[in-house]
């Protein structure tokens, strides 16, 4: 989750459209909170708006989108910064006319630098959540989405950092909860892992406190390997982590397992899906079968050992060789939309069958396909209609609310993500 951001421009908002802006959000908040129906959310990248723009937007699939993405300003008592507003306000307004209900998410990876000092008193808890509820109330948002990565854990790399994080974190939430009152859609996007602990190496085995105050958490079942990270290539969003290497055993199954016992209700639980996936250079062009489930005949063609060499990937995957926020290097993304997979001639456009030198694989130990080129031992792993569709089973067979798709702007022009999630839940596409 990667933007470059810029100063919010500031308009006005008459006290009519405020108020009717309000019982809208009421209205949708009910909805989504009250519906037995499992939820389908989206997560929109304004900055990526060319590659779906908003009338092409399928808003009859969704229940709920989150605007991706705002930034805190220099100061807690700062507005927020948004460097797609113009586009953001179109968004909101084809939401509403669709009766889609729509949050803004404020963070991400590369704005989560000064979380821990925003939450870290009461005054800056006070602070910045008057600023964050100004900013619901000025565009019209039914609610907030909250992405820090990560509280008491090192993401981008200079983010600042403070052993009461999690706690200050739950603070924060209260003071928001009561700014933006009760029917306002309060989420937050949260790891795998769980909240880390003062202690900084073990995480919260009590986070039921979180729940409360918040309407649900997504979990971002996803990144779990990646070629900026990981000597082995793998899967980005593995189902269940049986043949996965012993230090990654991370996995939609685990992640589940990991909040609800930690006391989240799993009815407060979204399940994060995406919709894009990692190119890899394999260091031999033979697949072999790793044994790291350590179970005789349990094993997995998709864990490859790869080369440092990012291969070349899609349009929105950083090249490498830029400076970051924090001012160091970035390394090469690697990262592919499930849709430019296709685009590009790698996959069939009924998503079944390798083209171009490329086989098509399905790794039925973590419920992964990827796509393999023995001639340049070319990797990617990434997920289908197929794989999405059996994570959106699992999910709801645990108790999970829905789930939710990072990100929009990925998924085919036919819909075959969206539409084998819809199937999935049996609803109609």
């Amino acid at each position: 989750m990667q933007v470059l951001l810029a100063l919010v421009l500031l308009v006005s908002f008459d006290l009519q459209g405020a108020l009717g802006a309000t019982c809208r959000a009421r209205k949708h908040h009910r909805v989504a909170k009250s519906s037995n129906r499992s939820i389908i959310s989206v997560y929109y990248p304004g900055y990526n708006a060319k590659f779906l723009p908003v009338e092409k937007i399928p808003w009859k699939r969704y229940d709920h989108l989150h605007y991706f993405v705002a930034v805190p300003g220099d100061t807690a008592k700062d507005d927020l910064k948004i460097d797609t507003e113009a586009n953001m306000k179109e968004v909101i307004s084809a939401a509403k006319s669709h009766n889609v209900s729509t949050s803004l998410t404020v963070g991400g990876w590369t704005g989560s630098r000064f979380f821990s000092a925003l939450v870290g008193s009461e005054q800056n808890r006070t602070d910045f959540a008057t600023s964050i509820s100004r900013a619901v109330k000025k565009y019209g948002f039914d609610g907030i989405d909250l992405d820090w990565e990560y509280p008491n854990v090192q993401g981008l790399g200079c983010n600042l950092l403070n052993k009461d994080d999690s706690q200050n974190f739950l603070s924060f939430l209260k003071v928001l909860r009561s700014k933006l009152g009760a029917h306002s859609r309060l989420s937050a996007a949260v790891s795998v892992h769980g909240f880390m602990s003062a202690d900084g190496t073990t995480y919260l085995n009590d986070t039921s406190a979180f729940s409360r105050e918040l309407d649900f958490l997504t979990i971002m079942a996803y990144d779990v390997y990646g070629p900026s990270f990981s000597k082995v290539a793998g899967p980005n969003a593995p189902l269940f982590d049986t043949c996965s290497e012993p230090n990654f055993r991370y996995s939609v199954s685990q992640a589940i397992k990991q909040w609800t016992s930690t006391g989240t209700p799993a009815k407060k639980l979204i399940l994060g899906l995406p919709a894009y996936g990692y190119g890899y250079t394999t260091l031999s062009n033979k697949l072999t079968p790793s044994t790291f489930s350590g179970k005789s005949g349990v094993t997995s063609t998709l864990f490859q050992p790869s080369s440092p060499t990012v291969p070349p990937a899609g349009k929105i995957a950083d090249a490498g060789g830029s400076k970051d926020v924090c001012g160091n290097i970035t390394k090469a993304g690697g990262q592919w939309l499930f849709k430019e997979l296709s685009q590009t001639g790698k996959l069939s456009t009924d998503g079944k069958k390798g083209l171009e030198g490329y086989e098509r694989h399905y790794d039925n130990c973590t419920h992964t396909p990827f796509l393999f080129n023995p001639s340049t031992r070319n990797l990617i792993s990434y997920d289908d209609g197929f794989s999405l569709a059996e994570k959106t089973k699992y999910a709801i067979a645990q108790g999970l609310a829905g789930v939710d798709i990072f990100d929009a702007t990925g998924d085919s022009e036919d819909g075959q993500l969206l539409g084998s999630i819809q199937k999935a839940l049996n609803r109609q596409s």
